[in-house]
């Protein structure tokens, strides 16, 4: 089992101060999140991975880098990557990454192979692997990394980072990068068409209760879960409305038994975000949106 964990440097919302572009128009944590929250969603869907993210995923505490490290250590993470936003002069740009000076061969391997991933898939200029003591490399027992996926002192580059596209892409090329540097195999995946008398059976069998909530985080990335329990004909609805429409899924049981859709991600300004909450609406109408804290009893 590759145990893998995470942090997006520093915090949102101000609460880190000047970490931020010049124009206030980004925190830098926002950058961080989403490229954290592309990346373990991709490794998601592969066997053999844990992970584990050790800041705050609401970006309200800016947790204490030995803190951190230590939740790293506890946990007993094979791999620790913290994901940063760069800054210097405005012609500064590109994608650089850092090791330990004491880092192994291997944990040197390691980073240089993901940050070459990233390098490839972005088109950025490649600054290259460096070595310096921060500590959140000094702290961690794991093979470590600490990656700036581009400078927010720079227009252009800080135009990149300010979208998903950009953020998924530096994301899922971390993790493509995990995939092929530890031989990841792909977790089995399947379609099925239910029919109603099949869909009914399970709800009886695993006693589904009815749920009828979604739940948004209030990130720029949204994630619905769609708390399940539904009858069959519900059931099969919103499993063929998945199938249909290519959303990624995945389910898991919530800690009263019912089962739970999560969906996604999506951008709030996205044609693809509008398109599924109007048609999610539309299976039940007492469904409501719930806040991260409101749903924190169902992602357990």
């Amino acid at each position: 089992m590759l145990k893998i964990s995470w942090d997006a440097g520093h915090a949102g919302f101000g609460v880190t101060p000047g970490k931020r572009a010049l124009d206030n128009s980004m925190y830098e944590w926002d950058f961080n999140d989403g490229v954290v929250d592309y990346a373990m969603e991709a490794l998601s869907h592969y066997e053999n991975v844990e992970q584990l993210r050790v800041d705050d995923p609401s970006g309200r505490v800016d947790v204490p880098l030995t803190e951190r490290a230590n939740r790293v250590n506890q946990w007993g993470a094979h791999l620790h990557i913290s994901v940063h936003g760069n800054a210097a002069a405005p012609s500064a740009n590109g994608i650089e990454t850092f090791v330990h000076p004491s880092a192994s061969a291997l944990n040197r391997d390691i980073a240089l192979h993901i940050h070459n991933y990233v390098v490839n898939r972005t088109n950025r200029r490649n600054r290259g692997l460096k070595e310096a003591d921060f500590q959140i490399l000094r702290a961690t027992n794991a093979d470590s990394l600490l990656i700036e996926g581009g400078f927010m002192t720079n227009t252009e580059e800080l135009a990149l980072m300010k979208t998903n596209q950009y953020r998924a892409t530096v994301g899922r090329a971390i993790a493509d990068a995990i995939v092929t540097k530890f031989n990841l195999k792909r977790k089995n995946q399947y379609r099925a068409t239910v029919g109603r008398a099949f869909a009914d059976t399970i709800v009886t069998k695993f006693n589904l209760k009815r749920k009828n909530q979604a739940v948004i985080q209030p990130t720029n990335i949204i994630r619905y879960i769609d708390t399940g329990g539904y009858a069959g004909p519900a059931l099969l609805e919103i499993h063929n409305y998945l199938v249909k429409t290519g959303h990624n899924y995945d389910t898991k049981r919530g800690r009263d038994g019912s089962i739970l859709f999560l969906i996604g991600p999506f951008d709030t300004g996205m044609a693809n975000y509008r398109e599924a909450t109007a048609s999610i609406s539309k299976f039940d109408s007492n469904m409501r949106i719930l806040t991260r804290e409101q749903a924190a009893e169902w992602r357990q």
